[in-house]
């Protein structure tokens, strides 16, 4: 497919800032025929803009901390992946030796580090012949489409939302073939469904939540989720309700507003709760049903359990089947744990895994007589069944290892002291503690019940570096609340110290003899 490049009326007049100009000049999709001609170029001789800005349309991230070795992050819709789909994900990482990983993301996704500009073309091949695509996956586009992490096989679920998310993807990405209708945003774009009382995803921009109404199943909508440098605050509702079929529809006349209207020159504010807020919901409320048609209140979605814990074997919904929840310490993966969740999957389940928001693993489609050998396998020494209540808790943005907007190094610095605390410290449950290396909280910091967003701060030398505002408070489900600034400026050095105090004095922890 040849896309061409889109007309932009809703720009015409508007003040835009360098990068909306970078943007109108020419769209990131456009790019996507030229990227055979930059693999054999090589990075040095792309134009500055096509290689750090439109390649994130193709889902491939400049990094500046490793000049030509590229972050890719991929789409994988409701966070389900195959056996043979990891072996591919696992044998790209595999090429790259010790600059290859692979990081599952807070939006049941995956990132691969380390790809090099010239192995483009062959790599979106493989993926494509796999399934799986990379497009519209960064920047101002819509981003992978979440839903239940156990959708299908939950027990507990109102509506399996695979179908779903994966309509909403070949929406908003044309199939995967690239979309230019929602290929200019003013920001990113996150969009979920959800399938059970406990999936907890007011942080996303739109929701859908299943809800009867007259015996009808459909979904209730709530919009407006941000957690952003400007702003953190959970979607509200709109007020409206939805027949199944309907979802695109109403996706698109939320987000046709805000593309049409937002803002386009003061970047930070450019995210659509802040539109939302502008306008006002009433106002905006009336300007979707001018575009959707006339809109029918919702009659109450109950979401109102706290979000269950997947650790450990689950019963599934078919009888005779279990799940296993494995935790993958921070989210990161080698080319060989790809390769041996594949493995673990055919040997003793169904042969597929899902990924979860909290950056970990299930394995699905497990024979109850299989269980006994998971246990006993040694992939359940580096990813546990039952990890402990700090670490089980713990949730990282990529940090300053490979991203240039992190302030700190989360990963090492989440994985360190979780483990030690957990050495030190007894917690009577699991704790949501989430890690992020720069205001921009992809790590969801204020979400968590103890949230550390990255920063400057003197240590106790005097010497300025890497340091955490901790934020407390932050919880989903029941009366849900974002986080609020508990104290300033921790240096990193002496983070597990401020933690380990926190977790004893407001959360019940005490420490082991």
């Amino acid at each position: 497919m040849t896309i061409s490049s889109p007309s932009r009326p809703y720009l015409d007049g508007k003040k835009l800032n360098k990068i909306e100009q970078n943007k109108a000049a020419k769209d990131g999709l456009l790019v996507g025929s030229e990227i055979e001609k930059f693999a054999e170029l090589g990075w040095e001789q792309v134009d500055e803009t096509d290689l750090q800005l439109r390649l994130k349309w193709y889902g491939m991230f400049w990094r500046p901390k490793t000049p030509g070795k590229f972050m890719l992050r991929l789409r994988v819709p409701n966070g389900v992946l195959t056996a043979d789909q990891l072996r591919v994900v696992g044998s790209i990482v595999e090429r790259y030796g010790e600059n290859g990983s692979c990081d599952i993301t807070t939006r049941q996704n995956l990132q691969l580090r380390g790809v090099l500009l010239g192995d483009l073309p062959e790599i979106l091949k493989r993926l494509k012949e796999a399934g799986l695509s990379t497009i519209q996956s960064g920047f101002d586009n819509p981003r992978n489409v979440t839903g239940n992490p156990i959708a299908g096989i939950d027990p507990n679920e109102i509506v399996d939302t695979r179908p779903y998310t994966t309509e909403l993807q070949n929406f908003l990405t044309n199939n995967c073939q690239g979309n230019p209708e929602y290929s200019n945003l003013p920001r990113k774009w996150n969009t979920a469904v959800a399938g059970a009382k406990d999936n907890f995803l007011l942080h996303n921009d739109i929701v859908f939540h299943p809800v009867e109404r007259d015996g009808v199943m459909g979904f209730g909508v709530w919009i407006g989720g941000v957690l952003s440098s400007q702003m953190n605050a959970y979607a509200v509702p709109l007020n409206a309700w939805v027949k199944q079929e309907e979802i695109c529809k109403m996706t698109d006349a939320v987000i046709r507003l805000w593309r049409d209207n937002g803002e386009r020159d003061k970047r930070p504010k450019g995210r659509f709760r802040l539109y939302l807020d502008q306008v006002g919901h009433d106002v905006f409320r009336s300007q979707v049903e001018e575009l959707f048609g006339p809109l029918t209140p919702d009659p109450g979605s109950v979401f109102n359990t706290t979000p269950r814990s997947h650790y450990g074997f689950h019963p599934q919904k078919q009888e005779g089947l279990s799940y296993a929840g494995l935790h993958v310490p921070v989210g990161r993966l080698t080319a060989q744990d790809l390769q041996d969740l594949a493995t673990a999957s055919l040997n003793y389940g169904s042969g597929e895994v899902r990924l979860t928001e909290d950056q970990n693993v299930i394995l699905v489609g497990l024979p109850n007589d299989k269980l006994d050998a998971l246990k006993a396998d040694a992939l359940v020494q580096r990813f546990p069944l039952e990890p402990g209540h700090i670490s089980a808790g713990t949730v990282s943005c990529t940090g300053n290892t490979y991203c240039g907007f992190a302030l700190t190094n989360t990963k090492d610095q989440a994985l360190e002291a979780a483990k030690e605390l957990d050495q030190e410290l007894n917690l009577p449950e699991e704790l949501k503690i989430h890690w992020t290396g720069c205001p921009n909280t992809c790590g969801q910091a204020y979400m968590g019940a103890i949230g550390l967003t990255g920063t400057k701060a003197k240590n106790s030398e005097g010497v300025m570096g890497e340091g955490y505002t901790m934020t407390i408070g932050g919880s989903q489900g029941a009366n849900p609340s974002i986080g609020e600034i508990h104290r300033k400026a921790i240096p990193a050095d002496e983070i597990k110290i401020a933690l380990k105090e926190v977790l004893i004095e407001k959360f019940g922890a005490t420490p082991k003899a």
